[in-house]
C-alpha cells in the first residue's frame, strides 16, 4: 500500500480490503497528530501570540507526538500486533479526560498563583518565565498523554488474546 496523502477514495479502497497494515495506520496517526498540533498552534500564532517559544513548543510536542505514536505501535505488537489505531483511538479517551482535568487544576494554579511567585523583583524577565512556564507544561502533558497510553497498550497486548498473535513455538 502507498501512503495517500490527499486520494481518500484510494484510501477507502485499501482499508475495504484490508490492505492497511498496524504500521502505516500509525503513520497516519502520527501525521494526523501532526495536522492537529499544527493547528493549534496556529490559531495561537494568528491569536497575537508570537514568539520564537511557540515556534519551538510546536515542534517540540509534534515530536513527542511522533515518538509517542511510535513507541505506542510497538507496544501494540508493531506491525504483528492487531487494531492499533481502535486500541490507541479507545485508550486515549480516559487518558485524555485525566489529563485534561490535571491540565485545568494546574493551569489555574499557575495562573492565579503566578503573580505571587514570579515579580520583577525575583525575575528579571517575569513574562517569560511565564511563557516557559507554559512551555515545559505543555510538554510535560504531551510526553505523560503517550507515555500512558503506552502503559495500557503494553498491559493489553501483554493479556491473553489481548495483543499478539499466539506463537506457534514450542
Amino acid at each position: 500500500m502507498t501512503f495517500h496523502w490527499w486520494n481518500t477514495e484510494k484510501l477507502v479502497a485499501e482499508l475495504a480490503e484490508g490492505r492497511v497494515s498496524e504500521k502505516q495506520s500509525a503513520q497516519y496517526a502520527m501525521l494526523g497528530a501532526v495536522l492537529y498540533y499544527q493547528g493549534i498552534y496556529t490559531a495561537t500564532w494568528f491569536g497575537g501570540y508570537r514568539s520564537w517559544l511557540l515556534i519551538y513548543e510546536f515542534f517540540v510536542v509534534s515530536t513527542i507526538a511522533l515518538v509517542g505514536i511510535s513507541e505506542c505501535l510497538k507496544a501494540n505488537g508493531g506491525n504483528d500486533g492487531r487494531d492499533f489505531l481502535k486500541r490507541y483511538a479507545l485508550i486515549s479517551v480516559p487518558v485524555g479526560l485525566k489529563l485534561a482535568l490535571a491540565g485545568i487544576v494546574v493551569s489555574r494554579v499557575i495562573y492565579y498563583g503566578f503573580p505571587y511567585v514570579v515579580t520583577p523583583v525575583t525575575f528579571r524577565d517575569p513574562v517569560f518565565v511565564y511563557q516557559l512556564i507554559w512551555f515545559i507544561s505543555s510538554a510535560a502533558i504531551a510526553a505523560t498523554y503517550f507515555w500512558r497510553i503506552k502503559i495500557r497498550l503494553t498491559q493489553l497486548a501483554q493479556t491473553p488474546l489481548g495483543g499478539r498473535p499466539i506463537s506457534r513455538e514450542t
